[in-house]
């Protein structure tokens, strides 16, 4: 185990700039602000190897995020509008979209506009999911929303919702996720729900090979359908070895296809600062 900072520093920065979209469940906005954090000075620059004191970065939404209150200091400069934005990046964090009132959300940029202001960013953090705040989800036709210039697509969930009732106290789009899974609702929610989840397939049978053809499979899809570039999956609000256990025993049952498929497993905590590779 290790610092979720250090091994994301590691992971993103293999190139000199990175674009990344953080998709699924369960705590995709708290990467986000603490990446933003923890990367926005570089671990050369804290000893003294590089100029340069600060990282350029810019933190956007792809479909809609809250915008945290200014005294908590997650960003620099705010553009809550296309005609406040400034295509010069500045070192900091900036955060851009188009803000409204009435849902007091920050909205996703045209994208004309965000794909305008990238270049000249060292790391660019977009939020490409909504779940309304519970901690699993299924997805309409229509999301996440990944951009195609994206390099690097995290997808997030949680596992402890395990053994709870499948119910939209912990899912958003209930039907969706039933249509999914092969769930029902009210029954406990079983790590092959989760797999189905993750893949866009309906496993049965846990030592069943992955079937790159489409047979037996949902017609909706799976966690990374989307996605572009490289493939993370990060099981978040893993709090204690018991956890990070039941994040092990599922990561091994994700078929062989689908791992060679994705740059990495990891399981860990925002919260906690700390990340173990599966």
């Amino acid at each position: 185990m290790g610092s979720l900072s250090v091994w994301f520093e590691n992971f993103i920065f293999d190139t000199k700039s990175a674009v990344v979209t953080v998709i699924g469940s369960g705590g995709k906005t708290s990467l986000i602000w603490h990446l933003a954090s923890s990367l926005r000075v570089s671990r050369q620059a804290l000893h003294g190897k590089e100029s340069s004191p600060c990282r350029k970065i810019l933190v956007s939404p792809t479909t809609k995020m809250f915008v945290p209150p200014r005294q908590a200091k997650l960003y620099d400069r705010y553009f809550g509008a296309p005609g406040e934005l400034s295509f010069d990046p500045a070192p900091g964090v900036t955060l851009a979209g188009c803000f409204n009132k009435a849902s007091g959300k920050l909205e996703s940029l045209p994208p004309g506009d965000l794909e305008r202001m990238v270049p000249g960013y060292d790391l660019v953090l977009l939020e490409g999911d909504g779940s309304r705040g519970l901690p699993l989800k299924a997805w309409s036709p229509d999301e996440p929303v990944v951009p195609s210039f994206t390099e690097f697509t995290i997808g997030v969930l949680p596992l402890w919702p395990l053994g709870k009732p499948v119910s939209e106290e912990i899912i958003h789009r209930l039907p969706l996720f039933l249509a999914l899974t092969a769930a029902e609702a009210r029954e406990t929610l079983k790590p092959e729900h989760i797999l189905a989840l993750i893949t866009g397939k309906v496993i049965t049978d846990r030592a069943q090979s992955y079937d790159s053809s489409g047979a037996g499979a949902s017609p909706l899809s799976g966690l990374f359908a989307k996605a572009h570039g490289k493939k993370l999956l990060f099981f978040n609000q893993i709090e204690d070895n018991k956890a990070l256990e039941q994040a092990r025993d599922l990561a091994g049952l994700l078929p062989p296809a689908f791992r060679a498929g994705i740059s990495g497993i990891i399981a860990g905590s925002v919260k906690e600062d700390w990340v173990a590779e599966l």
